[in-house]
Order: structure tokens, then sequence, then C-alpha cells
């Protein structure tokens, strides 16, 4: 039995094979995150890169940062409450029997995302910016038993970016502005093992009968945690060639991680003599996420109606990630992801009834940066289209607060996916969600 371990090792090594990834409905694109302004979330993000009408411009674009007057301190928080329910169609195990489990009404793990932006002018035409934010994450969670186990039951991802940067106001119609990002990412993820299957792919039927290792039952899993500091850039030009017009464009750099953490298994009742392969160990993974170009026009028809609409494009070139252990017995696995350049289109208006409120509108359509070949358990994602409603409240010059709401309606996503061990993930996510948003602003 020994003698086979390293080609058990091999057919098992899909239980390592974690995509440091997580998705959530509520997702820009694969699992990147839009939830960056209240005010512009109540416009579907067609404000991005030319809004510039609070401090989470150091975000999206950070020469609108010469627009602001004054201090400023936005804080906001969104509540992502999102469904996704899948259906069965036929999945089989790795011999092509049905494959045993519960289906998934419920997968989303809800979410609240906070960030935190200050704005400080340092001369007629300089001004300071810090923002904090979350630009990647959310989870997904499948039960033990579901169908999917083999391939994905835990993902969940963190990114937490810490953003300083500057503005320049070189005349009245141009300013240019400069940032840099700390970055840092945390992933927790696991799935099961088919021990019985990864057996059964190299040894006779009575080896693994003797070893205790009966069909349908002897499962284990896998748990990796790994984290990561990176760094980045963005950079932005803001240019009104006309009072009430805007054009803005902001570009931000990719930010490449090297995650590094350890692997936890747990194997079944009979499966001991697996020990030297199914240890637990150290494991790395690189995950590099995309760079972004967005292209922003703003236009003030009168005093109470403005339109904005943006283009932001995802540079994704994520084909696949490669998790390495330090246990030799354990090889490297691969799981691919096919994540191509995503492009996210928006529109949206903004009415001002009185002179202390504002009310926002917008839509927006959404890629997926993977097509369906690629679709995986853990980031079951898909095209859609976002509306939003918004509003603010100035009850004062020196306070607002801004509301938001969006609705995203996905498009079907079926999947067929064969996982490392050879079982077939068969049937269709259906997944919808809504987010509500909060700012507060303060000047001095």
């Amino acid at each position: 039995m020994r003698s086979i371990l390293p080609r058990i090792a091999a057919r098992a090594g899909f239980a390592a094979a974690l995509s440091l990834t997580a998705a959530a409905p509520a997702l820009a694109d694969g699992f990147k995150l839009s939830e960056y302004s209240s005010r512009d979330f109540g416009m579907a993000n067609a404000g991005y890169a030319a809004l510039a009408a609070d401090p989470s411009t150091i975000w999206s674009n950070p020469a609108g940062l010469t627009r602001l007057e004054d201090w400023q301190v936005n804080l906001g928080a969104y509540y992502i409450y999102g469904r996704g329910e899948f259906e069965n169609d036929g999945s089989t195990g790795p011999f092509g029997q049905p494959l045993t489990g519960t289906e998934e009404d419920d997968l989303f793990n809800d979410e609240v995302i906070p960030n935190l932006y200050v704005s400080a002018p340092v001369s007629e035409r300089v001004t300071l910016g810090l923002g904090v934010n979350a630009p990647f994450g959310l989870s997904t969670q499948y039960e033990p038993s579901s169908l999917t186990r083999f391939q994905a039951v835990k993902s969940s991802l963190r990114v937490v970016d810490i953003n300083p940067a500057i503005g320049f106001q070189l005349n009245d119609q141009l300013s240019f502005g400069l940032g840099v990002s700390a970055q840092y990412a945390d992933a927790t993820l696991a799935n099961n093992i088919n021990f019985t299957a990864a057996c059964l792919s190299q040894a006779p039927a009575a080896a693994c009968t003797s070893a205790g290792l009966a069909p349908q039952t002897s499962e284990g899993f896998v748990r990796v945690k790994g984290d990561d500091w990176s760094y980045g850039w963005n950079a932005g030009v803001l240019f009104e060639p006309e009072e009430g017009t805007r054009v803005g464009f902001s570009y931000r750099s990719e930010v490449n991680h090297e995650l590094g953490g350890e692997a936890e298994f747990g194997t079944p009742p009979g499966a001991a003599i697996f020990a030297p392969a199914f240890t637990d160990t150290a494991a790395s993974a690189p995950l590099d996420l995309p760079s972004e170009a967005a292209v922003s026009l703003r236009h003030e028809v009168n005093g109470a109606f403005a339109w904005n609409a943006t283009v932001r494009a995802s540079f994704w070139d994520l084909d696949a990630l490669v998790v390495a252990f330090d246990n030799p017995a354990q090889p490297a696995s691969r799981e691919t992801l096919g994540y191509q350049t995503a492009v996210k289109a928006s529109f949206g208006v903004e009415y001002a009834p009185r002179p202390d409120w504002v009310l926002r509108a917008g839509l927006a359509y959404d890629e997926s940066p993977a097509d369906e070949d690629d679709r995986t358990a853990r980031v079951p994602d898909t095209d859609r289209v976002v509306a939003a409603l918004g509003a603010s409240w100035t009850p004062s010059e020196a306070f607002s607060v801004d509301l938001g709401y969006q609705h995203l309606f996905f498009d079907d996503a079926p999947i067929n996916h064969v996982g490392s061990g050879g079982d077939r993930l068969v049937g269709e996510f259906d997944n919808t969600a809504d987010l509500f948003g909060l700012g507060l602003t303060w000047r001095r």
C-alpha cells in the first residue's frame, strides 16, 4: 500500500487545490468590490472618476481631491444581503456514479463593508488625503454535506487597502493626483477530500476496503489559511473644459500577493496510512489582483440636474492558481480560473429638488471576468445588471448623510465543472443580492 502513496497523493491533490478567492453576489466582477463611496453607490458607480464630491475620490480619482474645500472626513458602511441557490442536474462522482449530497439554498454569507476617508487642503492648489477601504473580498459557505463539498466548502477572502494620496491643481481646468497603497490580504479556504475515490483510482478495491475506506463514507478535509502584505499605486487626471462639465481618468496598478500560511488536513478512520501526504504543512500561493482604468464624464445640465457616465475595465490576468506545499509528499495543485479583462458601464443622474436634498438613480452592466467554461463552485460568478437609488441630506454646511440601495440582477449561472478528484458538478446557480449603503461626511 505504501508504494502507491505518491500516486494517491497526486490523485487527491485536488484536496489542496484551493482557489484563494471568495465570492458573493454583490461583487463587481469576480471577487472585486465596488462599494467605495456612499454617494456614487446610489448611481451604480456612474460618477467614479469625475464625481469628486467627498474624500472617497482618494480611491476613484485622487485628482478630485483638489475640488474639496476645507478638512473633510467621510465614513461609510455597506450591508450586502446575498442569496445563492444551487440546483443539481446530474452531478457525478469520479467513476460516473451519482454524487450524493445536499443542494444549497443560501450559499452566500451576508457582509458589512466599511470605509474611511480623510482629506486636508495644505494650500490653494494642493490637497492631501488618506483612505482605508476593502476593494476585494466576501465569502461563500456550503454545508459539509453539499454536492459541492469536494470542490468547495468555505472560501473567504478579506483585502484591506490603506491609500494615502495627494492632489495637485495646475489651473482652473486641470488637476492630477497620485497615491500609493499598502494592501493586506487574508484568506481561509476549505473543502472535503474523497479518500475512497483517491484510493480506488490507484489501487484494487480489496486493498482500499482492507484499509477501512468505505465507498461514499471515507471523507476527510483540508483547510488553508494564508495572508500577505503587498503594495501598489494609483493616479488620475480631472479636466473641466467648462463650468459644470468634468472628464476624469483614473488608473490603479495591479497588486501581486504571495499568500503564505498553513494547510491543515483531517483524515477519516482507516486513512492513517496516508499520513505522510496528508499532514499539516506550510503552504503558499500567488494571488495577482488586477489593475484597472476608468474614464468618467459628468455634466451639470442646470443647478438642479446632472448626469454621469463611466466605463471601467478591470485587467484580470489570473488564468489559474497554483498552491505549493512545504511537505514534499503533497504535490502542488492547480485550479483553473480563467479570469480575463472585464468591463463595467454605468449611467446615473442626480436631481436636487431643494438645496439640502439630492436624489440619485443609476444603472450599470457589469461583466464577469470568467466565462461559463471556467465557472467554479467557489466563485459562481456571472454577468449582471445593477439598479441603484440614492439620496443625500445636508442639514448644515458641516454635515451630510448619504443613503443608497442597489439590487443586482444576475444572468443564469450553469456549471459543468470537473474537480481535480474527478467528480463532476453539474447544475445551475441562481443568485441575487440587495445592498444598502450609509455614509456620513463632516467638514470643517
